[in-house]
């Protein structure tokens, strides 16, 4: 057999997918660089918890198929690996690239400043609401054609559902390294993040079918709402 020259840090460290090294004590000893971008999302408890309620009996590792969730970070997977007593890992597997096999219907869409559409509707909000309000944007978003109307809308929704939190925080993105497929074309991802301290849930199920028929992904927790807008241009 060949001697093996590459050093696999290398490859951990720019893997798409969070890996997180433990020792016994839940303290971490390496991340990688996927897992330092998800770690703004949950505490290191909240994994090192994850990680010994899957982790094999024996020294080893055990793949486990899960929904998780962590803000705007979904995983369909997770593996846990030891060798020793002293530390242990997990391996997040990203959500599968998403899919919109829809035809594009873009009738009543037009090419538009999303951050300018969005900050309209937060000034109309923010007429009625009493709380703390937080965006944090990247103003280099590209244009994007966008149904601006059915848009709003969904918007308002939204900031119905969270009028009673005393505050809110929005973050406005493009998803680094992933793409919607609609129509079998790619498209960036432009991810909106509604987080806030509580929200009336009852309009989920009309927050999601507005989205749907808008080619956005939309996903739920407790006090997190998430868009996934294709930027078709």
């Amino acid at each position: 057999m060949n001697s093996v020259l590459t050093d696999f840090k290398f490859f951990i460290e720019y893997d798409a997918n969070p890996f997180i090294l433990f020792n016994s004590k839940g303290k971490i000893v390496y991340l990688n660089y996927s897992a330092e971008m998800l770690m703004g999302s949950c505490s290191p408890k909240e994994l090192f918890d994850i990680t010994l309620s899957y982790a094999p009996k024996n020294f080893g590792y055990k793949k486990t198929l899960l929904d998780l969730s962590f803000g705007y970070f979904e995983f369909y997977a997770i593996n846990v690996l030891y060798s020793n007593e002293e530390e242990i890992a997990i391996h997040l597997y990203n959500r599968p690239m998403v899919k919109i096999n829809r035809n594009i219907n873009l009738d009543g869409y037009s090419l538009t400043d999303i951050n300018l559409l969005f900050e309209a509707n937060i000034e109309l909000f923010k007429m009625q609401y009493l709380g703390e309000l937080k965006l944090i944007t990247d103003y280099e978003l590209p244009k994007l054609y966008i149904h601006q109307n059915n848009f709003s809308f969904l918007i308002r929704t939204i900031f119905e559902q969270m009028k009673n939190s005393p505050k809110i925080e929005i973050k406005i993105k493009i998803k680094i390294g992933e793409v919607i497929i609609v129509n079998q074309k790619r498209y960036p991802i432009i991810l909106f993040c509604f987080i806030c301290n509580n929200r009336d849930r009852t309009k989920d199920k009309e927050i999601l079918n507005i989205a749907t028929e808008n080619y956005i992904n939309a996903h739920f927790n407790s006090n997190i709402i998430s868009l996934e807008i294709p930027a078709i241009k």
